[in-house]
């Protein structure tokens, strides 16, 4: 329906194509009844005959002609709310016209007193007998009087007129409300969501090995990140579009509301991570600076080199393997698990800092800075065991424990626990995912 007018005016829209879509849902209803009353009479001529086919095709059609029966209603309640409205529309229009008529009656003749009273105003300021002034005063005061009660009549034209609007708005939203109330109310799941969730449903199996594919290149790029910080970012977006897919299968009932979790802290503890680290690269630039100066003002020659010689010292012991004469430098072991463990080589680079590198160390600034890069240490740490911790419940409760129960068999004193936890999880699991229409 066209947008209602705030001045008086013609309302808009058609009674009459309202009335044949009511008029359609209507006839709709009628055949919906038809063929239920077919069915159900099909159904009494199948009870006269002794066979299992027949008993079970008078069972589904038993289930076809409840189905139908809902639906009936739903065009019933469709057909009698546009009813409703066309009728409520048609009263609104016609009275809305009078009012168009009146105020625009009022409206002119107020116009008219308006022109005469600028008249008879320039007259009596013209005017130099006393008697005659008299007179014009007296004439102004009742055109006045008369614009006056032009101007009431106009604006209670237009109360009225504002009425009517707010009365056929509420009468537009008591139809919108019943037919929706009569679709949802109906069983049948044909709304968009509905559909949407059909088509993630049909496709459901792809949708789980991308998002487990997904999982698995996220999983890689955020290792690899470690070495390469250039690959943090598509970690992140790897991790989000993750994520963005579970939330789908997630709402749409095919995984649970815990795996999405999981997903979720995934993206966030990366986040986290990644912002620590940027943190911490930032402290490894301010202590060499800053270790620089202590050593320039304690008079010491070349302080850079002394300071970057200690910080590159630290990290004496971090190649391995040399190949093709030494052109190319496999990562240590050990360097390879400290990167892994701090989560990224600028992390591992401060801890050796921490702990070996000492030219210019020492006094209050330095400290602060490495409280600093510590404490965004202990963040990357923190994060990478929630989720750790988090992935492991989920893994031993939902995979490994359905195993030890096999393997434990009928074990008196251990099964009625382990049953009760098993039990508990996957109920958890279940009620945690949200199933359309269950």
């Amino acid at each position: 329906m066209a947008t209602l007018p705030t001045q008086i005016g013609p309302i808009p829209g058609s009674v009459t194509t309202i009335r044949s879509k009511a008029a359609r849902f209507a006839a709709t209803a009628d055949a919906i009844l038809e063929a239920v009353s077919g069915l159900r009479t099909a159904i009494a001529d199948t009870r006269q005959h002794e066979s299992d086919a027949l008993d079970q095709l008078a069972e589904n059609a038993t289930k076809v002609a409840d189905r139908l029966g809902s639906l009936q209603n739903r065009y019933d309640e469709a057909s009698d709310a546009l009813t409703s409205f066309a009728t409520d529309l048609e009263t609104a229009q016609r009275d809305a016209q009078n009012l168009v008529a009146e105020h625009a009656d009022a409206a002119q003749a107020q116009s008219s007193y308006e022109r005469q009273i600028a008249y008879y105003r320039d007259e009596r300021a013209r005017a130099t007998d006393p008697v005659e002034a008299a007179d014009i005063n007296r004439h102004l005061l009742s055109l006045t009087q008369r614009r006056d009660g032009q101007a009431a009549q106009a604006a209670d034209a237009q109360a009225r007129f504002d009425r009517i609007i707010e009365g056929l708005r509420q009468s537009g939203g008591d139809a919108a409300r019943k037919m929706r109330d009569a679709a949802d109310g109906d069983g049948f799941n044909d709304s968009l969501w509905d559909d949407f969730s059909g088509w993630v449903a049909e496709h459901a199996e792809i949708l789980k090995a991308i998002h487990s594919i997904l999982q698995k290149i996220t999983l890689a790029l955020s290792v690899l990140s470690f070495f390469f910080p250039v690959l943090a970012p598509f970690a992140l977006a790897a991790a989000a579009i993750t994520a963005g897919l579970s939330l789908v299968l997630a709402a749409t009932g095919q995984i649970s509301w815990i795996d999405f979790a999981l997903d979720v802290l995934a993206v966030a503890t990366m986040g986290v991570a990644a912002a620590a680290s940027r943190t911490i690269s930032g402290v490894v630039t301010a202590l060499k600076g800053t270790r620089v100066a202590r050593l320039a003002a304690q008079g010491t020659n070349n302080p850079l080199r002394v300071v970057t010689g200690s910080f590159n010292g630290v990290l004496k012991g971090k190649n391995g393997l040399s190949l093709f004469g030494g052109k190319l430098k496999l990562p240590s072991v050990t360097w390879l698990r400290q990167v892994n463990s701090a989560k990224g080589m600028t992390n591992a680079h401060f801890l050796r800092i921490v702990q070996s590198a000492k030219a210019g160390a020492g006094g209050p600034l330095d400290d602060i800075l490495l409280n600093i890069g510590r404490q965004e240490i202990l963040k990357i740490t923190v994060s990478a065991g929630i989720t750790a911790a988090a992935k492991g419940v989920d893994t031993a409760l939902g995979t490994a424990l359905p195993k030890i129960l096999d393997l434990v068999g009928d074990t008196q004193h251990e099964m009625p626990v382990l049953g009760d936890i098993a039990d508990w999880y996957e109920g958890m699991k279940d009620a945690a995912t949200w199933r359309i229409g269950s």
